[in-house]
């Protein structure tokens, strides 16, 4: 009579063991990807951190301008932000390299003389000066700005 493989012997344990193999190579997997997502997130981080002295706060109405009567403004993460001149590039940074972290926004103005952030009812104006590139961040509601020497937007997370 001709032998059925499903009649072979069971080695017991086996299935086990594969399954600890296999679970060994998920956690080391896994952990490899969020190790290399935090370091990417960190290296975020520090490129929109402004690498100057903070921008003088500016009290009072704007002066009168006949080339640029009103700031150009836009609407970004619950805050509206406005400028006189130049490009603006915001994006979201993580806080902390592990998911679940957090957010906070940043924009990066290449020379906007001045800048207005609204968020809900304060209204702040920074004045960096014509020409100085600058980076806006609104973490948990709070707006600060800081000049920064580089003309380009650093790279988006």
């Amino acid at each position: 009579m001709a032998r059925n493989v499903y009649d072979a012997p069971v080695k017991k344990g086996r299935g086990l063991v594969q399954l600890a193999v296999v679970g060994v190579a998920a956690v080391v997997l896994i952990g490899g990807v969020l190790a290399m997502l935090g370091q990417q997130r960190m290296a975020s981080a520090a490129d929109w951190t402004p690498r100057g002295p903070e921008c003088p706060v500016w009290d009072g109405p704007l002066p009168v301008s006949k080339s640029r009567p009103e700031l150009l403004t836009f609407d970004y993460a619950g805050a509206t932000l406005g400028r006189w001149f130049g490009h603006v590039n915001c994006v979201q940074v993580y806080k902390t390299a592990l998911p679940g972290g957090g957010i906070y926004h940043a924009c990066h103005f290449t020379g906007p003389d001045f800048v207005r952030v609204q968020v809900g009812d304060q209204v702040t104006t920074f004045r960096p000066g014509v020409g100085k590139p600058t980076i806006v961040t609104i973490r948990d509601g709070e707006v600060s700005c800081a000049t920064d020497p580089r003309a380009v937007a650093p790279r988006k997370p």
